[in-house]
């Protein structure tokens, strides 16, 4: 036998042991086998294809492309080597080829009197084909149309969904899931509306229920994309809730922390606790009010950032005041994350007063990373401890709620400054300061994304700014498409609950991610990129 036959022989038996091991699962195996025999005999398309077929199995697409690209120039007539170049084009979210090779597998069948095998093939070809064009018009047709509460079903909303999975969570004691933060948030915030909607303006004064603003506020503090407005008259409703309120408890409807402060050790010694805490709790709750709609209607976040900087002064000073006092009766709002909650919020109007900022502005960076470091230090310090009942008992989502988000959204407020700081340099040609401030951008927002549940919307969100930082940077393709790939996968998930979300971050954000693969898998199946080609060479929007 000559040496060329030998090879043949050897080739043969490679694929039919190959072929063996795939047959029965172990594609690893398989590949290798393929792989040996491609040495011996590099311009075989079968053997290309079958090896595509194996990193098919492995969901390792792209080198199933490759291979099915090579498969195919060395064989333009082998409709397996196109099928297999749809499929694995299909999967890599590459609509066009994929469209463009299932055609070709089609076009390599006879015309007529097909095999049984061949008529069977057609038939995958025709329904790969049919996908395909289903995934490029879905795609194609996306908007970029904002979901506000008007145009969302009321049974899609977050907390809707959530309440709904309540039954399956608590029978299978799953924890690790936004459900329970955005659910709880609702069950108070809901309560206290049901409570607000109650309240009556007669002859005889204003008639109402003395919890429903301690609620609303609560389920704000646990979460606030929670806040929806479900009538006509509810503001109306809510500022007679909030004058019922204070002047029932004697709360102080005038003056400012100074003068809350003073008359209140004054009036603690001539009517005791009781009405010491109906009167805090009320003008706490009413500055709070006023704070978060100047900040989210976005009227005022200057008029925001006053206000929550009057409550933590009397909060700081009470909780030190009455340290020694049990919240029985100091009241609620002088619990660590009662007072960590308002301190958030402020940090995220803060963040939002800085990005409008202009030069000379009263805001500046280093106060916000100083009140973001001040977060992340409290909250790590004042970990719950088990028999420490001061803050309450915690439910499920509280965790989240009071100990993780704060620590996580300060983490990505950082990692907004250094992204900030980091195209900035860019811009002015600082390559050293531009690298350092994006690899800082970088790490923090995936530490960010790392806090939350792998369900809330806020950690593909944050991956995604990371994986901004890291295309600035020139980040290879090959450490940003797992990335792009991470976030991808973690949308099934994270729809279940907040597809429908009045912030709208999804489909602000991720189209991006959709478009940047669909190039650089197209880029490097044509050969116009490598894995090693930095990011910042695929165009992103």
């Amino acid at each position: 036998m000559s040496s060329d036959d030998e090879t043949k022989a050897k080739v043969e038996q490679l694929k039919a042991e190959g072929n063996e091991l795939h047959s029965k699962g172990n594609y690893a195996a398989a590949r290798l086998k393929y792989s040996e025999a491609i040495k011996l005999h590099g311009e075989n398309a079968i053997l290309y294809a079958n090896r595509a077929a194996a990193y098919i199995a492995q969901r390792q697409y792209l080198d199933a492309a490759k291979d099915a690209q090579r498969a195919v120039e060395i064989d333009p007539a082998y409709s397996k080597a196109w099928a297999r170049l749809a499929k694995s084009t299909f999967e890599l979210r590459v609509w066009r080829p994929s469209i463009n090779a299932w055609k070709k597998a089609l076009e390599t069948l006879p015309s007529a009197d097909l095999t049984a095998q061949q008529q069977q093939l057609k038939q995958q070809y025709e329904e790969g084909l049919k996908q395909a064009e289903a995934e490029l018009q879905k795609n194609e047709s996306k908007t970029m149309e904002q979901h506000n509460l008007r145009s969302i079903p009321a049974d899609q909303r977050p907390w809707i969904r959530a309440l709904a999975m309540e039954d399956v969570l608590t029978s299978n004691a799953v924890l690790n899931t936004s459900a329970w933060v955005i659910m709880n948030a609702y069950k108070d915030f809901s309560e206290g509306v049901r409570y607000m909607k109650e309240i009556k303006k007669t002859d005889t004064g204003i008639h109402g229920n003395m919890n429903a603003l301690q609620l609303i506020i609560n389920g704000l503090l646990r979460d606030d994309r929670v806040f929806h407005m479900d009538s006509e008259d509810w503001l109306d409703k809510l500022q007679l809730q909030v004058q019922f309120e204070v002047t029932a408890n004697e709360g102080w409807a005038e003056g400012g922390p100074e003068t809350v402060k003073e008359e209140a050790v004054k009036r603690l010694k001539e009517k005791g606790w009781k009405a010491i805490r109906g009167a805090l709790g009320a003008t706490i709750r009413a500055w709070f009010l006023r704070a978060y709609f100047a900040h989210r209607s976005g009227s005022s976040i200057s008029l925001a950032l006053q206000s929550y900087n009057n409550i933590l002064d009397v909060l700081d000073w009470g909780s030190r005041t009455w340290h020694d006092v049990p919240t029985s009766d100091r009241g609620v709002i002088f619990q660590k994350t009662y007072i960590r909650a308002i301190r958030r919020l402020k940090m995220d109007a803060y963040l939002g007063a800085l990005k409008e900022a202009e030069v000379d502005s009263e805001y500046n960076v280093e106060d916000l990373m100083e009140l973001a470091n001040q977060i992340v230090d409290e909250t790590t310090k004042n970990a719950p401890k088990e028999g420490d009942n001061d803050e309450g008992p915690l439910d499920k989502g509280a965790w989240y709620s009071f100990y993780v988000y704060p620590v996580a959204d300060a983490h990505a407020t950082l990692g907004a400054i250094f992204m900030q700081q980091g195209l900035s340099a860019k811009q002015a040609g600082d390559k050293a300061e531009m690298e350092s401030m994006l690899a800082a951008a970088s790490k923090f927002y995936k530490k960010a994304a790392e806090m939350y549940p792998p369900d809330d919307e806020n950690f593909a969100l944050y991956l995604k700014v990371a994986f901004e930082a890291e295309y600035h940077l020139g980040k290879p393709l090959s450490e940003t498409l797992p990335l792009c790939k991470r976030i991808r996968d973690s949308l099934p998930g994270i729809l279940k609950i907040w597809e429908m979300s009045p912030s709208d971050k999804l489909t602000r954000h991720i189209p991006d991610i959709d478009r940047f693969e669909q190039r650089a898998y197209t880029g490097l199946l044509e050969k116009k990129y490598t894995l090693e080609t930095p990011s910042s060479e695929v165009r992103l929007n």
